[in-house]
């Protein structure tokens, strides 16, 4: 059974390299976009706009894959399945922005924002739902998912305000809080399969 562990754990690794690496090639190819002041979206939008959205789409597999793989390491807990599922939900979500990207930077609330509004939501959601699950995996991420939670919670709900000349880099940094949580319990996830758990 712990194979699965690794499997998933890797997947999750994975879809945080990948993004990462979609990002800073589309940047590298765009010619025009500025990720200071160009928000991610912008950046999916265009003859290149097909490499961010496949970065944003392996990201939704990366979470897909943590789900999977948290879910072999324990079926059980009202609270713990409600996790895995906001989990499955942030996937989901993810791919929806991925393929509604045409519709950002257009004025009003458009699909793609309530997409991103959403995720705002869920992600701090997640956090705080699957905080004390992971304990069983590792300790420390308990407290990791909180804090990270917190941050969002701090600094998300100020990128509207924002002025447009940072708000690309304000967004990427934020935004990292996503990969970086998800790649910091994917690995610890793929180390569980050597592990006792």
């Amino acid at each position: 059974m712990k194979y699965q562990y690794s499997i998933s754990g890797a997947i999750g690794i994975f879809g945080c390299f990948a993004v990462i690496a979609t990002d800073v090639i589309g940047i590298a190819l765009h010619e025009a976009h500025d990720p200071i002041a160009d928000t991610i979206s912008m950046l999916a939008i265009g003859k290149y706009g097909w490499i961010q959205d496949l970065g944003l789409d392996l990201l939704a597999v990366g979470f897909a894959g943590l789900a999977t793989g948290l879910y072999f390491l324990k079926r059980k807990g009202t609270k713990w399945l409600i996790s895995l599922g906001i989990c499955l939900l942030i996937a989901v979500d993810i791919i929806l922005i991925a393929e509604h990207n045409q519709y950002a930077g257009r004025p009003g609330f458009t699909i793609h924002r309530k997409l991103v509004y959403t995720l705002a939501l869920l992600f701090p959601a997640l956090l705080f739902t699957i905080s004390a699950g992971l304990q069983k995996i590792k300790p420390f991420l308990k407290k990791f998912s909180r804090r990270v939670a917190v941050l969002w919670l701090i600094f998300a709900p100020l990128l509207p305000f924002i002025p447009d000349s940072f708000d690309g880099a304000y967004e990427r940094l934020v935004s990292s809080l996503i990969v970086i949580w998800l790649g910091t319990v994917s690995y610890q996830l793929y180390r569980a399969s050597g592990s006792k758990v």
